[in-house]
């Protein structure tokens, strides 16, 4: 771990307590090539932790990747639920109401957002059994079937903050079927404001990243107070307001602010980054679906990767 935090303890945080910082990578396992290019981020950068996608069509191919760049398990190993794209783990009939007549996932955080507030009864229960048995099978594939070491959860698109979605995850890590996984974080993303507005931005915060901000922010306070009363770790949190926008000038000129905060709560700082670009449409959980073509081939993506290969060169350069 001393060697990837290197960054922590150069001149950019001198005079911070050495709190642990998360440099984190979403959405490993898509595909091998995509693996590979997030590794990348944690041997030539300062990536130290990854979230795994479990729904994926070469799980023990990204397992083999990830054993064989992070023999020492360095790397944070963290479970992303997936209720967003390509199929459940569970099986299509026994998750109905998730999936579209092909068997993928189609329902939006928007649908599952309503549903938490609309559903009752009967469907209701419905709703929740299958939810329970997805996120059952997803997590048995990353810590029963395959051992990846998981510690921390959160999910593809922040699904896990919906309280619907967020109750059943928290039933089933409590199964005994679980009771030898060790959860110490989950992820609430939602940036704290003081240290995003009192820094002088180099770029205007997307008005689309201030609206998931503010829809998550709705059960923010309620999933902190179960899981701090678990004995949950929730780390300080970088990366909503500059959604698949972390570049360089972006994370150079906040980043000292958000550490600050961190270390003033007495917590971790996680920085979610997005580095795993695509490069074809064979590599895509689902083909048909544009507007996950257009998230997984973004330029943003090589853009955040660099910026995580860059903090370690200035570390090493001593630039700051």
């Amino acid at each position: 771990m001393e060697e990837k935090a290197a960054w922590d303890k150069g001149r950019f945080e001198k005079g911070f307590a050495d709190k642990v910082t998360w440099y984190h990578a979403d959405d490993y396992g898509v595909s091998l090539e995509q693996c590979e290019r997030i590794l990348s981020c944690y041997q030539n950068g300062v990536l130290n932790s990854v979230s795994i996608l479990p729904n994926v069509p070469d799980l023990d191919g990204a397992l083999g990747l990830l054993e064989q760049a992070d023999k020492k398990h360095v790397l944070r190993r963290v479970l992303h639920l997936n209720f967003v794209e390509g199929k459940p783990l569970a099986g299509a009939k026994e998750v109905s109401l998730l999936v579209d007549k092909e068997g993928y996932f189609d329902k939006s955080f928007i649908q599952y957002f309503i549903w938490n507030y609309t559903a009752a009864g009967k469907q209701r229960v419905n709703l929740k059994k299958q939810l329970c048995a997805e996120i059952r099978a997803q997590l048995r594939a990353v810590a029963v079937k395959r051992d990846f070491h998981i510690t921390a959860v959160d999910s593809h698109q922040h699904y896990h903050m919906i309280p619907i979605v967020f109750d059943c995850l928290m039933a089933v890590l409590g199964e005994a079927e679980f009771a030898h996984v060790t959860i110490r974080q989950v992820r609430i993303p939602v940036d704290p404001l003081k240290p995003a507005f009192t820094v002088k931005k180099p770029k205007r915060i997307p008005a689309v990243n201030l609206v998931k901000w503010l829809i998550l922010k709705t059960a923010s306070k309620r999933n902190r107070k179960i899981l701090l009363q678990k004995g949950i770790e929730v780390p300080a949190f970088f990366g909503i307001l500059y959604t698949c926008e972390m570049r360089w000038e972006i994370v150079r000129a906040l980043f000292p602010s958000y550490k600050k905060y961190a270390n003033a709560k007495e917590t971790s700082l996680e920085l979610m980054f997005h580095p795993g670009n695509l490069t074809a449409d064979y590599e895509l959980l689902d083909r048909r679906r544009g507007e996950l073509r257009e998230f997984y081939l973004s330029d943003n993506r090589f853009f955040e990767a660099e910026c995580l290969k860059m903090l370690k060169n200035q570390c090493a350069s001593r630039a700051y």
